[in-house]
C-alpha cells in the first residue's frame, strides 16, 4: 500500500495513511460538467462535510470518492489505493435512500452482508464485529423487524450498519438526514461524530444546520467546483458574514 499524497493546500486537514484525497477531479456526463477540477482530502478525527445546493456535484464526487463511478479525468486515492475495486473494498457507502430487502428482517441482512465481507474484517470474532457493529448503531430492538417496514430514520441506521460491516476505513454517507425528522438526524449526527475519531468519515448535506452541527471540515460545493473550504468559523471569517447560513449563500453563487 502506497503512502498518500504528503503536500496539501494551505487550510486543508493533514490526512494520515487512511486518508482519502482527489486531485483534478473532473466527472463529465456528455455535455454536462458535473465535477471540475476538484481537489479534496478527508482524514480522521474530525466529520468531512460537503455542503452544496441540489445538483451541485455532492452525490457525484461522494460515488467518485467511494469508487462508485470512474471519473473523467484527474485521480482519486483510498487508503493509498487507487484501483476502485480496491477502493470499494475500503469503503462503507449509504446512499441517499437506503437500500434494504424488504422481506428480510435486520439480523438476517446485517447476518448476510457481515458474511459477504468477512474476509475483508480485521482480526476479531465474527459474533464480537456483529455484536458492535449492533450496538454502535443502536439497532437492537430492531433485530427481528422485517427491513420492508422500517420508518426512514430507523431504515437509515440499518444501511449505515451494513456499511459498517467488514469495519471499513472509510466511511462515506450521501444526504444522511434527508426525510428524518429533527431527533432521528440528530441522533445520527452523533454516531457519525463518534465514528470519525477512529475512521474517515465524509458526508454531504443541503442542510446548513446538520453542517454546523457535526462540528467538522466543511467543503462548500457549488456548480460542481469547491467554491470554499474550512470550519464554520473558517467560512464565516473568509466571507466576513455573521452566520454559516450567510457564508454559504455567498460562496455558493454559481458563476453567471
Amino acid at each position: 500500500m502506497t503512502a498518500c499524497i504528503s503536500t496539501f493546500p494551505t487550510g486543508m486537514p493533514r490526512p494520515d495513511m487512511d486518508a482519502v484525497s482527489a486531485r483534478s477531479l473532473c466527472k463529465d456526463y456528455g455535455l454536462h460538467h458535473a465535477l471540475i477540477d476538484v481537489d479534496f482530502n478527508a482524514c480522521p478525527g474530525q466529520p468531512t462535510v460537503l455542503l452544496g445546493r441540489n445538483g451541485a456535484g455532492k452525490s457525484t464526487l461522494l460515488k467518485c470518492l467511494a469508487g462508485i463511478l470512474l471519473p473523467t479525468t484527474g485521480n482519486v486515492s483510498v487508503c493509498g489505493e487507487h484501483e476502485a475495486d480496491r477502493i470499494r473494498a475500503a469503503v462503507g457507502y449509504v446512499g441517499e435512500s437506503p437500500c434494504l430487502d424488504g422481506q428480510m428482517t435486520v439480523a438476517e441482512s446485517l447476518y448476510m452482508e457481515m458474511k459477504i465481507r468477512e474476509r475483508a474484517r480485521s482480526a476479531g470474532s465474527f459474533q464480537e464485529d456483529l455484536l458492535r457493529t449492533i450496538e454502535f448503531a443502536g439497532i437492537g430492538p430492531l433485530l427481528g423487524k422485517k427491513c420492508g417496514v422500517l420508518s426512514k430514520g430507523h431504515a437509515q441506521r440499518v444501511a449505515l450498519a451494513l456499511a459498517m460491516c467488514g469495519n471499513p476505513d472509510v466511511l462515506v454517507m450521501d444526504e444522511f438526514s434527508s426525510g428524518l425528522d429533527p431527533a432521528q438526524s440528530a441522533s445520527i449526527r452523533q454516531v457519525l461524530k463518534r465514528l470519525s475519531q477512529s475512521k474517515t468519515v465524509i458526508i454531504s448535506t443541503h442542510s446548513i444546520g446538520d453542517a454546523d452541527a457535526l462540528g467538522g471540515f466543511i467543503y462548500v460545493i457549488a456548480g460542481g467546483k469547491v467554491a470554499g473550504t474550512g470550519s464554520a468559523e473558517d467560512l464565516i471569517g473568509m466571507t466576513g458574514k455573521k452566520t454559516l447560513e450567510e457564508a454559504f449563500l455567498e460562496l455558493s453563487q454559481e458563476e453567471k
